[in-house]
């Protein structure tokens, strides 16, 4: 009876993963595509993604744009996250100058506690971006300065079932601004007076529904409106006008054990402006296909509530939030894995009996085999 319960322990817990990241965007936090979630990864949680998109033109001229970058989120805390966002790989099409290093973004997001799962959660960012390499300024993508911007995101997030994450129909709602730091980054031509910084709002909204239990469909719609722009910008020299930058995104997410697979494809909204110099090229791509790949490395600590007699179930795990009194010294209690600090001891624990198990079975295995070749050599 005790090989049996260690054994349903055990396929409960390497059966059923904790609460994953619904993704890490393009701005370094847990999310979507570029929408953020307010729901934050666990303490000690770490995930790598590797962020892919393509597009391009067509016409007699053909302008290719990818970009590829690496991206690292780690669960700092309970209710706060960093996330770093590296492009190693930026396209430059209308140029010509050829592909470079872009910048690292810089995450810092946190939420609001609650005493228990919430259906409606609050959270807060502030994004750096830091130019790396030389890929800045560039054609077809949001636009990043040749150096520092700072900026500052608020997040709502809705749940229509915060006791499981992994069947709830989700809903994230995002608003922020984004200060570069750029007046003095290009070389003045023909004026005497600094140009101002550019500035921008950014907004979006993703909605996520369960399609079945490792399959989510999703959906986002987001944008980028210049407050003010520095002149000596590319959108501002070379574009036909200053448009705003809105899309709409549909896409995929797939889960494979630790493994996570994202693809969406980018639309662009409404009309844009033109780069004249550049075979009059839209300011921004009409499509975008969008591939993130990501790998859960460590799977960190679920949050302890501390009211209620209740069951939560993240992703597709179990943790109590009750009396901690109530749990036994492996942090089992009424059937639900609470205290994840010690799942390593647990699963060393079934580790042996399962061995135990195998060597008894290899043993009988054997006194079979001999118990039927002395039959067969003694038959009477």
């Amino acid at each position: 009876m005790k090989q049996v319960f260690y054994i349903i322990v055990a396929s409960l817990v390497i059966g059923l993963p904790i609460e994953h990241a619904t993704g890490i965007t393009t701005y370094g936090g847990n999310g979507l595509v570029r929408v953020q979630s307010a729901n934050n990864v666990y303490r000690g949680q770490l995930w790598g993604t590797i962020n892919m998109d393509y597009t391009q033109s067509s016409g007699a001229f053909t302008f290719r744009d990818g970009t590829g970058a690496i991206n690292v989120l780690y669960g700092v805390r309970q209710y706060f996250e960093i996330g770093f966002n590296q492009t190693i790989y930026q396209d430059r099409a209308f140029t010509g100058t050829g592909p470079a290093l872009g910048p690292l973004r810089v995450s810092l997001k946190g939420a609001l506690p609650t005493s228990a799962p919430s259906s409606i959660n609050f959270g807060g960012q502030i994004l750096f971006s830091i130019p790396i390499g030389a890929a800045s300024n560039v054609e077809w993508e949001s636009y990043t300065a040749p150096s520092t911007s700072i900026g500052g995101m608020i997040i709502l997030s809705y749940d229509s079932n915060p006791i499981d994450l992994n069947r709830s129909r989700r809903l994230h709602i995002n608003a922020g601004f984004i200060y570069h730091n750029d007046k003095n980054a290009y070389e003045l031509t023909g004026s005497d007076k600094t140009p101002p910084n550019t500035s921008q709002a950014i907004f979006g909204a993703g909605l996520q529904v369960p399609l079945r239990e490792n399959i989510h469909f999703f959906t986002e719609f987001t944008g980028e409106y210049f407050i003010d722009i520095n002149p000596y910008t590319l959108i501002a020299s070379e574009g036909s006008k200053i448009s705003t930058y809105v899309r709409l995104t549909p896409g995929l997410r797939y889960q494979l054990r630790q493994f996570y697979v994202m693809y969406g494809l980018e639309l662009r909204a409404f009309s844009s402006g033109q780069y004249t110099t550049f075979e009059n090229q839209s300011i921004y791509p009409r499509w975008r296909a969008i591939i993130n790949l990501q790998y859960r490395i460590f799977e960190g600590v679920p949050p302890t509530y501390r009211h209620g007699r209740s069951m939560r179930i993240s992703g597709s795990s179990y943790y109590q939030y009750g009396r901690g009194g109530d749990l036994d010294p492996l942090g089992i209690g009424h059937g639900v894995i609470q205290n994840l600090e010690e799942r390593q001891e647990l699963l060393d624990r079934v580790e042996e009996e399962l061995e135990d198990i195998r060597q008894q079975r290899i043993k009988a295995q054997r006194e079979l085999e001999e118990m039927k070749k002395s039959m067969e050599e003694d038959p009477g």
